[in-house]
Parts: C-alpha cells; sequence; structure tokens
C-alpha cells in the first residue's frame, strides 16, 4: 500500500508538441508504474468525464472541460484511490500556463487542502517540437490568429505564439525535445542550445514518439516552487548564477547585461524597441525613463514579439517611511541598489537592468544602442523638471500610486504595449 503523497507531474507544451504521446508511452510502460493520467478531449461518450481502465494497472481520465475545477476535481479523485498509484499525470493545454497551474495545483502547502498528505507537485515537464520550434518561436502570430485562444479567457487577447512558448521553457524542471527523428541532428542541437539558454536549470531528453524513461519524468523530486520560477536563463543571469562572459557558446548562444545609471529619452528608446532585434531570442528587464522618474518601466521580448510598460514605483520616489521596516532582506536589497548618498534620492534604486539572450549577435553593438538612448551630458544637467518636456511616445502607464513591486517584473495583467519585431 502507497502511504506517501502521489508524486503528480504536470506536461505542458503548445500544440502538437507530443504531450498525448507522450502520455501514451508513460500509459503503456514495461516498467510496473502504476500511473493515473488526466487529459483533455472528447469523451467518446459525450460526457464531461471519462474513465478508461489499463491492463497494466494504468488509468486515464479524460476531461472534456479544460477548467482547473474540473482538473482539480480528477485529480482529487484519482489521489483518494491513493493506494491503487504510484504517481498522477497531468497534460494540460497546448496554451497553458505552467506557473498558473503550479500556483492553483499547490496541495502539499497547505494542511487543509483537500490533497494535503495525498498528492504534491513533484515534476513540471514541458515537451518542445524539434521539427517546429525554431519557426514558431520566431513567429510574431497571436493564439488567436493560429485558432488557439480560449472562450472566456480575456488574458489571452493578444497573447503570442512565442509567449506561450517561453512561459512553458522557463518554468519548468525537465524538457523534452521531441520528434527528434523529424529534424536533422544540427537542427536538435541548436534547439537544445537555446532551451539551455532560456532555461538552464531544466533537465533535457530528446525522443521520438515521446518515449522517454518514467523516471525521468515521473517522482523525480525536481519541483520546488521558488527554485522552478528562478529558472529562467534572463533571471539567472541577472541573478549571477552564470558565468558574466558575455562570449557565446559553441552554438552562437550567448547573452548581454545592459547596465546604467542615467535615464533613457523616450523618444530614442521607443525608436530602439521598434526595430529589428536580429539574433535576439529573449530580452527582459527594467528601465529608467527621464519623463517618468517615478516610475520604472518593464521590458519583456521573445522572438518578434515585444512587451513594455509599468513595473512599479522606485523606492527612491517614496516616501521614507513607506519603506519596509519588517523585512530584512528587502531592507538588503535596496541598500545593495542604491546609488549615491543614502539620503540622495536623485538617482537611488533608479536604474537600466536589462538581459538579452541570443544567436550569433553582437554585445558591443548592443552596448553602443543602448547608450545611445542615455541622456547626454547637456539633457541630464538640464535637471528632471526640464526633462518632462521631452517628446515621450510611451503609452500612459496606469499605475496605483505608491504601488510598488520590487522585482520590477510584470505580469499578464499589466497593462503594457506591445509590437512586434
Amino acid at each position: 500500500m502507497n502511504d506517501t503523497p502521489l508524486p503528480i507531474t504536470v506536461l505542458s507544451g503548445f500544440t502538437g508538441a507530443g504531450k498525448t504521446t507522450l502520455v501514451d508511452a508513460l500509459l503503456a510502460n514495461a516498467e510496473g508504474l502504476r500511473i493515473g493520467a488526466v487529459t483533455n478531449g472528447q469523451a467518446a461518450s459525450g460526457a464531461d468525464r471519462e474513465t478508461t481502465e489499463l491492463p497494466n494497472g494504468c488509468m486515464r481520465v479524460t476531461l472534456a472541460d479544460e477548467s482547473m475545477e474540473a482538473l482539480e476535481s480528477a485529480i482529487t479523485w484519482i489521489a483518494q484511490q491513493q493506494q491503487r498509484f504510484d504517481a498522477i499525470v497531468v497534460e494540460s493545454s497546448g496554451v497553458a500556463d505552467p506557473m498558473t497551474i503550479a500556483e492553483d495545483l499547490a496541495f502539499g502547502d497547505d494542511d487543509d487542502a483537500a490533497l494535503a498528505g495525498r498528492a504534491l507537485l513533484d515534476t513540471f515537464v514541458t515537451v518542445i517540437d524539434a521539427a517546429t520550434f525554431a519557426r514558431d518561436y520566431a513567429s510574431s502570430d497571436s493564439l488567436a490568429e493560429r485558432g488557439l485562444a480560449q472562450a472566456g479567457h480575456d488574458e489571452e487577447d493578444g497573447k503570442t505564439v512565442v509567449e506561450t512558448l517561453v512561459e512553458q521553457i522557463e518554468f519548468c524542471d525537465v524538457i523534452v525535445i521531441n520528434k527528434i527523428d523529424l529534424a536533422s541532428t544540427d537542427e536538435v542541437e541548436r534547439v537544445a542550445r537555446i532551451l539551455h539558454g532560456l532555461n538552464p536549470r531544466a533537465i533535457q531528453l530528446q525522443a521520438q514518439s515521446g518515449d522517454v524513461r518514467s523516471t525521468d519524468v515521473l517522482d523525480t523530486g525536481r519541483f520546488d516552487f521558488d527554485a522552478t520560477a528562478s529558472a529562467p536563463g534572463w533571471l539567472t543571469i541577472l541573478n549571477g548564477d552564470q558565468p558574466a562572459s558575455d562570449e557565446p557558446d559553441a552554438s552562437g548562444v550567448g547573452h548581454f547585461v545592459y547596465r546604467a545609471r542615467r535615464p533613457f529619452h523616450p523618444e530614442r528608446l521607443w525608436s530602439l524597441l521598434h526595430r529589428e532585434w536580429p539574433g535576439v531570442l529573449r530580452a527582459k528587464g527594467f528601465f529608467w525613463l527621464a519623463t517618468r522618474s517615478d516610475v520604472g518601466g518593464s521590458l519583456s521580448q521573445a522572438g518578434g514579439t515585444c512587451r513594455h510598460g509599468p513595473a512599479g514605483v522606485w523606492w527612491a520616489a517614496q516616501d521614507r517611511s513607506e519603506w519596509p521596516t519588517d523585512d530584512p532582506e528587502l531592507e538588503a536589497e535596496i541598500v545593495a541598489e542604491w546609488y549615491g548618498d543614502p539620503d540622495d534620492n536623485s538617482i537611488g534604486d533608479r536604474r537600466q537592468e536589462l538581459v538579452l539572450i541570443g544567436v550569433n549577435f553582437d554585445p558591443a553593438a548592443w552596448q553602443d544602442s543602448f547608450d545611445a538612448c542615455l541622456l547626454t551630458d547637456d539633457e541630464w544637467a538640464l535637471g528632471p523638471e526640464a526633462w518632462q518636456r521631452f517628446t515621450d511616445p510611451f503609452p500612459a502607464w496606469d499605475i496605483e500610486e505608491h504601488d510598488h513591486d520590487h522585482d520590477h517584473d510584470h505580469g499578464s495583467d499589466c497593462d503594457c504595449d506591445d509590437h512586434r519585431h
């Protein structure tokens, strides 16, 4: 009898990557594991849920309803039969954000949760189609243009294919590069290098028809919300967890960090953001506009899509009475990020801090491009009041007064402008 919590593996991956094939391969395993799988699809009976018992002790629950409520109900039902199974596998939809799923299914964190002691999140797996990855990543198509936006999911309005891919790649513990038989060896290797640049923490597996060892994706113990959420390559670079060298690897994948303590002229930065960015796979970070010295800007670029908007109010723009007094870690961050005298708020924590990850791109050229957007010495000397008269083509940033996100990041609810390279 199984008295330990059932490990849950969540499979993510863009439509057509081969998640269902991977589930089929796991259910047909010859390793003696009894798996309860939850998949999406139309039940033959037309019911909202259909259960299929397999001869080897595995079971598939097919859901016609892709809602989180239906998913939680199916997982709960399987977990209540704990002694029957060794693991649970969840196949998410092709456009699902795995971080959102993790937040909703964090059963093991609450002693009062329905599944506390019965099941816990164990591994997040993202399946990548080796044959179509490069094309999809370079695409500027929206989910709606591909016919993939789900009814009632307002957050998917305008969301692009590449943004969906990035969400799935950056939040996972294991990446399965699938369909390697449909791509050349060089193509597979290049995809692997790019994926490593985007998520250096994730273990990579290569497969045909989803054929992987079950022990590589089930009951691995790799999931930890903080560690998995901190896995993106851009974040590990900013945190200093990757080598600082700008030299690319053997496949040409490299990174560049831009830092400065002078604001950007909004018109010049706007022009740069609306040019082609050849070779840049991912850009992420925050910036300081001369015309908006109270609020930091957030930049998020992936493939052919770039979004920018408000990140939060700089600490230097707030009264000291509003600073945290009961969070030593955050207080230390503010001190570490502060520029100049502690009583001088003219710069404070305001700064440019942007990470670029790309293939065969020139860090020196990007350094020059961003430097050219900074205020010149003459513009700097005019002072903040005069900066307000600079032409500013950025849309208005809707942010509550004194709202501050010390990570300077923004999510899907951020009201930011976007463009496609």
